[in-house]
């Protein structure tokens, strides 16, 4: 990289409860997920391109850029350069791919002189992708911290007194963060009162497992876990192979699981007393063993 060269990255994250009710206000905890990347090199010494290995994620990069300097009311050729993107966080899988890339596209702006405030613009841009943006994953992907967020802010850094054994296991399906913020918002005019229900029962497990964390309480972590599961199923959007995926785990001697990111698919987060390397020896989807 030359001295004219600069480069961002950011990380996946994934969350352990407040998915869906953080749109509205709710509270949520997060965290970042450091073995996975989306990564901008810019050298402004050269010509405008878009370097990456994908023909689609080259197509998703200009049309932010465009997004981008619409929202700043400047010239797209005010980004004047090379531009190269690589990615290893996998697609519409609940890891916060979207908000990654956005993360990085808003700090080259404000690299570049262009943007006072990249966590507003990198929400901006994410709405693209989520209809509207909570701002919980941009925060995950900017900080690269656990942050607990709540009122469309983060309101606290978490610092764990224990980390158990958490793993993210893949459900086989892809998901669409859209479609399920979709199906929300038709459990929203169906019965606004059950779905106000849902977002307080998931409140509470925001606040449970945020206790759990800070106390080093296993037991509440796990009735925690369980009950976002619970709303995510009464929201409708589990699907039959997350649900059997979720069976599975439970029957190998997981205390708890729940869908991560949107729901309808995606990776799975399960909680275990003990070491579970040797089930997964045996699991024939791809799985992530959570570090600290």
């Amino acid at each position: 990289m030359t001295h004219s060269s600069i480069r961002m990255k950011s990380h996946a994250k994934w969350i352990l409860s407040g998915e869906h009710s953080v749109v509205r206000g709710g509270k949520a905890i997060a965290f970042p997920l450091r073995n996975y990347t989306n990564s901008i090199t810019f050298d402004k010494n050269t010509d405008f391109s878009i370097v990456t290995d994908h023909e689609s994620l080259k197509k998703t990069i200009f049309s932010l850029l465009k997004r981008a300097s619409k929202f700043l009311k400047i010239p797209l050729e005010k980004i004047s350069g090379r531009i190269g993107v690589t990615s290893n966080i996998p697609l519409k899988a609940g890891l916060g791919s979207s908000a990654a890339i956005c993360a990085n596209i808003a700090n080259l702006f404000r690299h570049c002189g262009l943007c006072d405030d990249a966590a507003q613009l990198a929400r901006h841009l994410e709405d693209k992708f989520h209809q509207k943006s909570s701002g919980l994953d941009i925060a995950v992907a900017i900080e690269n911290k656990p942050v607990i967020f709540e009122k469309n802010k983060i309101v606290e850094f978490l610092k764990p007194k224990f980390w158990p054994h958490f793993v993210l296991s893949y459900s086989g399906e892809k998901s669409l963060t859209s479609n399920c913020a979709e199906i929300v918002g038709k459990v929203f005019l169906k019965d606004e009162n059950f779905a106000r229900e849902l977002d307080k029962q998931m409140d509470l497990a925001s606040n449970l497992c945020e206790d759990a964390m800070k106390t080093a309480n296993f037991d509440e972590l796990k009735e925690g876990v369980s009950l976002s599961n619970e709303v995510f199923q009464r929201w409708g959007l589990s699907t039959p192979s997350t649900s059997l995926h979720i069976k599975k785990l439970l029957s190998g001697g997981a205390a708890a699981a729940k869908p991560i990111g949107s729901g309808l698919g995606g990776y799975i987060l399960s909680l275990w007393r003990e070491n579970p390397t040797e089930f997964f020896n045996d699991f024939s989807r791809p799985y992530i063993l959570i570090a600290r």
